[in-house]
C-alpha cells in the first residue's frame, strides 16, 4: 500500500530549503520535496521507505537541542537514503542497499539546482557523508544525525523484531545463509564499538540497543549462522541508519527513541572459488537496516505536524486550511509538553 505524503512534510522541506538560502520559488522547492518523497516510497523499500524518512526527521527533532544547524540536519535526513538499490544485480555486485556517498552527490546536484549557496550545500553533503561507516565524529551535528539514524537499535524488543522482518523482506535477494552471515558480520562490528550513540540525549539508548543486538546474534547463531569472527577480520562498512518502508514508533516517548535507522554492512571477505594470486577483497556488501517498522502503512489523507513552526505561506494558502491551522495552534498552546515528546508522523510506524 502506498503511503500518503502529508503536506506538512513537503512544506517542511521547502521551509528548511528557503531558510538555508535556496532562491527557487516555493512551488519549485515543494516539487523537489515531492520528487524525493516518491523516491522514498518506491515499492522495493520495505523498511527504508517514507516512514523511515519521517522517523529519522522525528529523531532529529528530538535531539535538536544539541544541534547547531537544525535546518541542514533536516535536509541531510531527507537526502541520506535517496540512492537505494536492492535488485539481484546490485546484491550480486555487493552494492545492495543505500549508497550514502551517491546520495550525498545527488543532494549536491539537487540543492545547487534550487539556488542554495555552495557553502551550505557543502555542509549538508558533509553531514550525509558522515553516515558512511558511522565513524566517530567530533562535529555535534554529525553526531545528532548518526544517533537519529541508529535509533532503531534501541527499539523495544517487539519493534526490533518487526524491523528485522522488514529488513529481511527488503533484502529478499539474499539467500538465508548469506543474510545470516552478513547480519552477523554487522553485529560483530557494532558490538566492538566503544559506543553506539554520541549525544547526551541519546546516551540512554546504549544498553537497550546492545541488548537487542546481542539477542539477534544469539538467534542467528542458533539458526545456523556462521560463528561470529573477530571484528578485525572485517572492514567496517557504512551504517547509514535511515533507510525506509514502514516503521513503528518505539514505545518509550519519554526517552525519545523513535524509529528510523538503517545501516550498510561491513565488508565480508569471500573466499575465492579457485586459488588466486589477487588478494583484493570483494566489494563491500551493503545490508541496510532501519529503525522501527510498522505492519501497516498509514492511510491517513492528512497529517498535522505539531512541531513545525507556523509558515506564513501555509497560513494564506486557502480558507479551508484556517480551521486546521487554528486547531494546530491550540494544540501547541495547550499541550507544549506533549509536543516535545510526540513524533511528527503517524503513530503507526
Amino acid at each position: 500500500m502506498t503511503e500518503t505524503v502529508p503536506q506538512w512534510l513537503i512544506s517542511g522541506f521547502a521551509r528548511s530549503s528557503s531558510n538555508l538560502g535556496a532562491t527557487a520559488s516555493r512551488g519549485d522547492l515543494e516539487a523537489l520535496a515531492t520528487q524525493l518523497a516518491q523516491v522514498w516510497s518506491a515499492p522495493e523499500r520495505c523498511y527504508h521507505n517514507l516512514t523511515h524518512l519521517k522517523d529519522t526527521l522525528e529523531n532529529v527533532e528530538f535531539l535538536a537541542e544539541q544541534a547547531r544547524d537544525i535546518e541542514a540536519l533536516r535536509l541531510a535526513a531527507w537526502f541520506h537514503g535517496a540512492i537505494f538499490d536492492v535488485s539481484p544485480d546490485a546484491i550480486a555486485q555487493g552494492l545492495g542497499g543505500i549508497d550514502i556517498l551517491a546520495s550525498a552527490r545527488f543532494a549536491a546536484e539537487k540543492l545547487e539546482s534550487v539556488g542554495m549557496p555552495r557553502e551550505t550545500v557543502a555542509k549538508v553533503v558533509a553531514l550525509i557523508e558522515s553516515l558512511y561507516q558511522h565513524k566517530s565524529n567530533e562535529d555535534i551535528d554529525a553526531q545528532v544525525l548518526s544517533d537519529a539514524d541508529l535509533a532503531v537499535l534501541a527499539a523495544d524488543p517487539e519493534d526490533y523484531l518487526d524491523y528485522l522482518r522488514l529488513i529481511r523482506q527488503e533484502y529478499h535477494a539474499y539467500s538465508d545463509a548469506e543474510f545470516r552471515q552478513t547480519r552477523l558480520s554487522i553485529i560483530v562490528s557494532l558490538l566492538a564499538r566503544p559506543q553506539l550513540f554520541y549525544t547526551h540525549m541519546a546516551s540512554t539508548w546504549e544498553e537497550p540497543a546492545r541488548e537487542n543486538i546481542r539477542a539477534e546474534q544469539e538467534r542467528l547463531l542458533k539458526a545456523g549462522g556462521l560463528p561470529a569472527e573477530s571484528p578485525q577480520t572485517h572492514q567496517p562498512g557504512d551504517f547509514s541508519e535511515d533507510s525506509e518502508v514502514s516503521s513503528k514508533k518505539i514505545s518509550i516517548p519519554a526517552e525519545g527513541r523513535k524509529s528510523a535507522v538503517g545501516f550498510q554492512a561491513p565488508v565480508v571477505t569471500q573466499p575465492a572459488a579457485t586459488p588466486a594470486t589477487d588478494t583484493t577483497a570483494e566489494p563491500a556488501t551493503r545490508l541496510t537496516q532501519a529503525l522501527t517498522p510498522s505492519p501497516t502503512d498509514s492511510t491517513d489523507t492528512e497529517e498535522v505536524n505539531p512541531l513545525a513552526p507556523i509558515d506564513d505561506a501555509d497560513l494564506g494558502s486557502s480558507l479551508e486550511n484556517v480551521e486546521e491551522i487554528m486547531d494546530t495552534m491550540v494544540i501547541k498552546a495547550l499541550k507544549p509538553e506533549e509536543s516535545l515528546l510526540k513524533p511528527m508522523s503517524d503513530p503507526k510506524k
